[in-house]
């Protein structure tokens, strides 16, 4: 029996190895993975697409061979789990080289399988040209289809942030690109403010973006792909599916308590209804402070803070996450969107009274060569005052004025807080106002 188990190793599974290593360095230690590559930035695989970053290894930061050899922790890959008893503290594994299953036995475990692509029935995925990018291998093969057909013609299922980093990336290769979307608008989950710079900038870049609009089939016709969506069919010479993803729970998902889409309830120690059973990564859920209830917001950085901090508690530690605010950022070719908290249409669902006030400013100082417009939107309680959530959109790093906001919404300050915010100014980086503490003064009525 392996003192702790963990299933997976990227992100949640490989920080908390690190962590249970040096805090119990003679422990009894075993990480299973089902994927072949281990411990890589499947955020940069837009880029690598793009031409931005050079390859796909450059994402990959380990493989079992150098992490065992950093951190004398075994990575056993080609293991897929596909049960699990609590009762007897046992996983059901299958060895995807043999077809042999077994059980393996923990004292404790930490589930960080991740999430998988959402997979659309009326799609053969095993096709070639048909491709999900998720992991490094869907990459491989992606990148090794284009080299060989030099494809023109491009579909992308779904225009959540990242499928949106794709279409940037084949409109880069000089692609002509259809983008279908059952959803009515592009980065639907995002506030108006992203929503609406993003439709500008389709229009622009002149793709053909066509929302509310089912795929009913993909049929091969010679070297060409032809999609029926909606009234009308779409030919291309490579498709992608990029329909979100969902928690990678379903071999577990029946013995643990769990979010309606199969995201792993924790506690704030990362443990799950069973003692000795942690979760972390884009398999959990996460608290969301504004919310005050856990949420599922599979990002990187949180699947690296949760995975640390489970391994210090499954080590005997006592830490505890104070929560997130569901702050994130993406690029769409000149654009910078971000934001954090809550949208003034998740305020209201929430049941929050909620009130949307943006402001306009130059991201430096106007006279200075450069300069250019950015735009940031704040969500408040008129009532209280208390900030809620906020977007913003430049041609620059978006991050100078959604941190800051996020550090607020964090703190649970209000608007006449931020209004004062003493935020940096000199010309070659920021004006005298900035846009985030404009928007803040003009909630705050100042």
């Amino acid at each position: 029996m392996a003192e702790f188990l963990i299933i997976g190793a990227d992100a949640a599974g490989l920080s908390a190895a690190l962590q249970i290593k040096r805090k119990k360095s003679r422990s009894d230690l075993k990480v299973l993975a089902k994927g072949r590559i281990i411990s890589y930035g499947a955020c940069g695989i837009p880029y690598v697409l793009s031409g931005d970053i050079a390859s796909a290894g450059s994402l990959v930061h380990f493989t079992p061979e150098s992490f065992r050899e950093k951190a004398d922790i075994p990575v056993e890959t080609g293991r897929e789990a596909v049960g699990l008893y609590p009762e007897t503290h046992e996983v059901e594994v299958k060895d995807l080289d043999s077809g042999r299953v077994y059980r393996e036995a923990y004292g404790r475990l930490l589930i960080a399988t991740g999430a998988v692509p959402r997979r659309l029935p009326v799609l053969e995925y095993g096709q070639t040209g048909i491709f999900t990018l998720h992991t490094v291998e869907d990459l491989t093969a992606a990148l090794a289809f284009i080299h060989e057909t030099n494809p023109r013609r491009a579909a992308v299922i779904g225009a959540g942030n990242v499928g949106l980093e794709l279409v940037e990336a084949l409109h880069r290769r000089g692609m002509s690109l259809v983008v279908v979307d059952i959803l009515a608008e592009a980065a639907a989950n995002w506030p108006q403010l992203v929503r609406r710079a993003v439709l500008d900038k389709l229009r622009e870049k002149r793709v053909d973006f066509r929302p509310g609009t089912a795929v009913e089939s993909a049929e091969r016709r010679g070297k060409e792909f032809v999609l029926k969506a909606g009234s009308g069919e779409i030919p291309a010479d490579i498709i992608f599916s990029q329909a979100g993803t969902r928690p990678a729970t379903d071999w577990c998902r029946d013995k643990l308590r769990t979010l309606p889409n199969g995201a792993l309830l924790i506690d704030a120690a990362c443990r799950t209804s069973k003692e000795d059973i942690f979760a972390a990564g884009d398999c959990a859920s996460v608290f969301h402070k504004v919310l005050g209830a856990p949420a599922h917001i599979p990002l990187g950085s949180t699947a690296n803070k949760l995975g640390r901090l489970a391994g210090i508690n499954m080590a005997g530690g006592e830490l505890e996450f104070p929560g997130v605010v569901g702050t994130q950022i993406f690029k769409f070719f000149e654009l910078s969107l971000a934001r954090t908290g809550l949208s003034s249409e998740d305020a209201l669902r929430a049941g929050f009274e909620a009130r949307a006030v943006s402001a306009k400013a130059k991201d430096k100082a106007g006279y200075f060569p450069g300069a250019a417009d950015a735009e940031v939107e704040i969500v408040f309680e008129p009532g209280t005052g208390r900030l809620l959530g906020a977007a913003a959109v430049c041609s620059g790093n978006a991050s100078q004025f959604i941190d800051p906001a996020a550090a607020a919404v964090t703190a649970g300050l209000m608007v006449r807080d931020l209004a004062w915010f003493d935020a940096a100014y000199a010309p070659p980086f920021a004006p005298v106002w900035n846009a985030l503490v404009s928007a803040a003064f003009r909630a705050a009525g100042f």
